[in-house]
């Protein structure tokens, strides 16, 4: 008889966050476990805008209360067949992506929300940037050209790092209405009207006590924690060494704090008129 009984399918979660805030640290420690396989980055919101946004006759569809449900449904399944094809298998699959908590709730599905100061992001984000050579603001693109040169040319000089003014403005003002959002999110769900399981995790947090931090999360995810492989050099705090920057690797330097090293007291002032609100949010 016990042949016949189907296997319970994965269940689903997602890993959300603002760029540069943790949430590729975040999946390689859920990768720990051996129930668990999170992978990044789908982009699904960024993919459905395309096939919705720009289809008159599917937005319009969209709109008609008669065949919402079905559409909708029909996209869910789809993004669960995707994630599983690509992660299963296992007991958790997961999707990382950085992007905004609105804009994709899957019903039935958990979600792991990881915020960080937005002034170490920008930062991370900056050297990111730089090192993609996808730079926007022409005084960037001369930061770009320095790097180029020499990787560690704004670890010697550093204060001159953000010393793009439009640009530490458009980052902060972005972080800003996107984490205010997610807030706004989350509180809806507290309450009731959104149906989105989540938990947040600061990235501070989890730096400072990683292993209490992330058996939480695995809680959260009815995962025994004792199951978990032992963190590794990508999975502890500072990447095994805060003490070590590499300017030119994508795992830079992993750790918390560190704009105050970057960051001039004007350059501060700039982001921080950007951004009260959301550094007040997540406690920065």
């Amino acid at each position: 008889m016990l042949r016949f009984l189907k296997p319970k399918p994965p269940e689903l979660f997602f890993i959300r966050g603002y760029a540069k805030s943790g949430t590729n640290w975040l999946c390689n420690l859920m990768n720990l476990h051996p129930q668990v396989r999170c992978c990044g980055e789908f982009h699904f919101p960024t993919l459905f805008r395309g096939l919705l946004g720009e289809q008159e006759d599917l937005t319009a569809l969209l709109k008609k209360n008669e065949y919402r449900p079905i559409l909708e449904d029909r996209l869910h399944q789809m993004i669960r067949d995707l994630v599983v094809d690509v992660c299963g298998p296992a007991r958790l699959c997961g999707d990382r992506t950085p992007c905004p908590l609105r804009s994709l709730i899957i019903p039935d599905s958990k979600t792991l929300y990881i915020t960080r100061d937005g002034r170490d992001a920008m930062v991370s984000w900056t050297y990111h940037s730089m090192n993609l050579d996808i730079e926007e603001w022409p005084e960037m693109k001369a930061k770009v050209k320095q790097v180029q040169a020499d990787p560690n040319y704004f670890e010697t000089h550093k204060n001159e790092l953000l010393s793009c003014e439009q640009s530490v403005r458009a980052f902060a003002a972005q972080w800003n209405a996107v984490v205010c959002d997610d807030f706004d999110v989350m509180r809806a769900a507290d309450r009731g009207e959104i149906l989105l399981d989540y938990h947040w995790v600061r990235y501070e947090d989890l730096h400072r006590d990683t292993l209490a931090r992330r058996d939480e999360i695995y809680r959260f995810l009815n995962l025994n924690p004792k199951q978990a492989q032992p963190l590794t050099a990508k999975t502890e705090a500072g990447f095994g060494n805060g003490k070590t920057n590499r300017p030119h690797h994508f795992y830079r330097r992993g750790c918390a704090g560190t704009w105050q090293e970057y960051f001039t007291d004007e350059q501060r002032n700039w982001f921080e008129s950007e951004a009260s609100e959301a550094l007040q949010l997540v406690a920065a």
